[in-house]
């Protein structure tokens, strides 16, 4: 899983490089700011993982539910900080580590969307990690598949032939996608027979 992450940013990456250099460090400038806020919620990632596969495993499935429901909600608050600074201050943000005018324009432009992409990016990423926790590794491993190479890379590509500008549309509809798949699964996981049993039994 973690190979595919290493592919699609080198996949982001060659789409950039065919507009110009300036625009691959734009990207790279928004990796170096997202991980103020991605440390924490992969942080709490980790942590909720044992937190519901105990619980799962004592048949305690709305404290998984639970445990779900307060990780995106913690999720949303911690992101909805990263999305206001990245669509309220970009041009500040560039500034701490270029002063490159057109990695600054292009980034401007970049940031605001990608910003807008931090608010369903908490439940395409939780999605796998809860899916990983209750034993559901296909459906894990799917997910992240399916954001990180089915989604991004193609994405990426077919919106760049709009323009650059486009391109970064990539980020929150394919955070939208990947978060939609991920509720489907959600609501098959507690449609299934044993997890509607340990509900009757608790």
């Amino acid at each position: 899983m973690q190979s595919a992450y290493t592919f699609y940013i080198l996949g982001l990456n060659l789409i950039l490089a065919t507009f110009s250099d300036q625009a691959v460090t734009a990207l790279g400038l928004y990796y170096k700011w997202q991980t103020f806020f991605f440390i924490p919620l992969g942080a709490m990632q980790t942590c909720i993982v044992p937190v519901i596969s105990f619980n799962y495993a004592a048949r305690k499935i709305q404290r998984c539910k639970k445990t779900l429901t307060t990780a995106i909600g913690f999720g949303l608050v911690l992101m909805s900080m990263g999305t206001l600074c990245f669509n309220l201050i970009p041009t500040q943000m560039l500034q701490v580590f270029t002063s490159d005018p057109m990695v600054i324009e292009i980034g401007s432009v970049g940031f605001h969307f990608v910003g807008i992409s931090f608010i369903p990016m908490v439940t395409s990423l939780i999605f796998p990690v809860f899916f990983q926790a209750v034993g559901s590794s296909l459906k894990s491993s799917f997910l992240t598949v399916i954001r990180t190479v089915i989604l991004f890379v193609p994405l990426g590509y077919l919106f760049s032939r709009l323009g650059l500008n486009w391109f970064w549309m990539t980020f929150p509809v394919t955070e939208v996608i990947t978060s939609v798949v991920g509720f489907v699964f959600y609501r098959q996981f507690l449609q299934k027979e044993h997890v509607q049993a340990k509900q009757q039994f608790q």
